[in-house]
This record gives structure tokens, sequence and C-alpha cells, in this order.
């Protein structure tokens, strides 16, 4: 799973639970493993606006969902076969599909 999908997901499911915190990126699974392209993808993450930062009470970044881009979030983190340009696909294969066969 690439960085931004994990940092989001973590996000998405603090967000969910109810608890409208933030959270340290360090904290994120799989940041430890490679935290130079976990901390490039929050950079980026967080000049897309999809997520917020700040400091925490004892001065490290913290982050969290920017509520009003929720909409995107989830738009970005949908399976493949759930995009619309796969259906769209699927649909006119099925077309030539039933089309050759008459």
């Amino acid at each position: 799973m690439s960085p931004k999908k994990a940092i989001l997901r973590t996000l998405i499911k603090v967000h969910e639970s109810g608890r409208a915190t933030y959270t340290r990126p360090p904290s994120i699974p799989g940041f430890g493993a490679d935290p130079e392209r976990f901390q490039k993808a929050v950079n980026e993450l967080l000049k897309d606006r999809l997520i917020e930062g700040r400091r925490d009470d004892e001065g490290h970044m913290a982050v969290a969902l920017n509520a009003h881009r929720l909409a995107d979030v989830r738009r970005y983190l949908r399976p493949a076969w759930a995009h619309p340009a796969v259906w769209a696909v699927a649909v006119v294969v099925g077309v030539l599909g039933v089309g050759l066969m008459l």
C-alpha cells in the first residue's frame, strides 16, 4: 500500500471512531519502516489540503483529516473496482461481447 493510502486509512479510522484528535505521523503503521517516504507523503497530503497539521502540546507535528475534504479522501481510498471508469469499460466490453454473439 502506498504511504498516502496508509496515512489516510489510519486517519479515517481515527476520525470514524469519534475521536477527532490529531495523530503524530510516527504512530502511523509503516512510518517506522520508511520514514522518508511517509514524511514526503504527509507533506504532499498537507499541500493538497486532504489533511491538516499542527503542533501538539509537546511541540511535535500532528495531523488529522480535513473535515471539509472528507469526500475527496473517501474517493481517493475507494477500491479500483469501484471507480466509474472501470464500470464504463466493463459495460462496453459486455455490450461488445453480446453484439458479437448475435
